[in-house]
């Protein structure tokens, strides 16, 4: 290569360079300019990783609604490697989610049974225990023989270390004459859009979708996939992968689409759409009413933990 045709690569090369845009995600927790951002007692506090509340005795989190506890099994260790220090300058990764350990709040001796990882909070409204009953025999991913009832356990999981964390999901659907009994096992993750990953991304949008993935197994020989966006209080979903269990005969479903929406803090509707190998669509709604809420399921803190916070 010239000289002449090396400075022309070499100053194309740092047009190219120089044309990205990097930026690191700064995730907001709450906003000064809204006065009820932290709730009832709460304060918003600007900082450079992105604003956090600072809660009244005993509660962390968004709008200071949760209960000062860890997310993570590993808290404890990491706050003996110091993390909760060195890292403070370069993501609020630990003192968002070993709160306590990191002495970002203090325990009033309740917490819930399992945390929500922050990382979650974008599908909190659909964790919970659904019931629902029909007059109907279609369910996604199978029909059933007859109308039937179902329970949708949405359940936080525990987080032991660093990883994406899921929610588990089970459903267990009977029909009303109790012949047919229908059980998926699985979970959920989401990855939001807004992100802090620890690295600089380069030329990233301002807005995006937030992804979201559901893998289940079925007593009835089916492995599923589903993959998603998750917008407010809504999940759309697409099959992506479906593998049967060989030998076992069923109606072929080249396609199926479903979407929950959460109607209020009770109840929930399922829209599903499903496409079979003869090209016919069958579409229909089921509505689920909450039973129990994970988010609200209080315990009594561990006496160790209550003495760590003091």
């Amino acid at each position: 290569m010239t000289r002449i045709n090396l400075v022309l690569f070499l100053s194309s090369l740092a047009v190219c360079t120089y044309s990205q845009t990097m930026t690191k995600t700064i995730i907001d927790f709450c906003s000064p300019s809204e006065p009820n951002s932290c709730g009832p007692g709460g304060k918003c506090m600007e900082l450079s990783l992105g604003n956090r509340c600072e809660c009244p005795f005993g509660l962390m989190g968004r709008r200071c609604q949760r209960p000062c506890q860890d997310v993570y099994k590993s808290c404890a260790r990491w706050k003996s490697e110091e993390r909760c220090h060195w890292t403070r300058p370069i993501s609020p990764f630990f003192a968002d989610n070993c709160a306590l350990s990191c002495g970002q709040c203090k325990n009033n001796g309740k917490q819930l049974a399992l945390a929500l990882p922050p990382i979650l909070d974008n599908i909190e409204w659909f964790v919970g225990r659904w019931e629902s009953k029909t007059s109907a025999h279609h369910r996604f991913p199978e029909p059933m023989s007859g109308p039937y009832k179902e329970i949708l356990d949405v359940q936080i999981s525990e987080v032991p270390s660093f990883d994406r964390p899921p929610v588990n999901i089970s459903v267990r659907a009977e029909t009303l004459d109790g012949t047919d009994v229908h059980v998926e096992f699985g979970f959920l993750t989401s990855k939001p859009f807004h992100e802090d990953t620890g690295f600089v991304e380069l030329n990233k949008p301002d807005e995006g979708d937030d992804l979201v993935s559901i893998e289940l197994v079925t007593n009835t020989g089916l492995m599923l996939i589903e993959e998603g966006t998750v917008r407010g209080t809504q999940i759309r979903l697409e099959t992506k992968y479906k593998k049967g269990m060989a030998g076992v005969f069923r109606d072929e479903i080249v396609k199926s689409k479903r979407m929950f929406n959460l109607i209020n803090a009770n109840s929930l509707e399922e829209r599903v759409v499903m496409v079979d190998g003869r090209g016919v669509t069958t579409k229909w709604l089921k509505r689920y009413k909450k039973v129990f809420n994970y988010m609200t399921d209080l315990i009594p803190t561990p006496v160790e933990k209550k003495r760590k916070s003091l």
